[in-house]
């Protein structure tokens, strides 16, 4: 074999390994990326079932206060419902009675 050909044969060598290693690389960051999709995909999932584990809790804690409580804690809702409803009688009586006399100022 001469130099010439010496030198071809270490060419395509060369060109062959880097060919390798470039595969390589596309093969070692496709692999990152799925690892990095699998994780979020992971971490979303699980902060799914942590908020839907929290709406859970909070409706056990919600029920529990109320059986829990009792009639204290039903006789103060029913007196927060009385308060709302004189006071929404009171606004839309006082409207009534507004609108009463404008229509009454209006129509002579």
């Amino acid at each position: 074999m001469d130099s010439e050909d010496e030198v071809r044969q270490l060419y395509r060598e060369t060109r062959d390994r880097l060919d390798q290693l470039y595969a390589d690389y596309e093969r070692i960051q496709a692999t990152q990326a799925r690892l990095k999709q699998a994780n979020a995909n992971a971490l979303q999932a699980e902060g799914d079932r942590l908020q839907e584990e929290l709406r859970q809790l909070e409706v056990e804690f919600g029920l529990t206060l109320l059986f829990n409580l009792g009639d204290a804690a039903r006789e103060c809702w029913q007196e927060i419902l009385r308060q709302e409803r004189f006071w929404n009688f009171v606004r839309f009586f006082g409207l009534g009675f507004a609108l009463g006399i404008l229509v009454k100022a209006l129509t002579g």
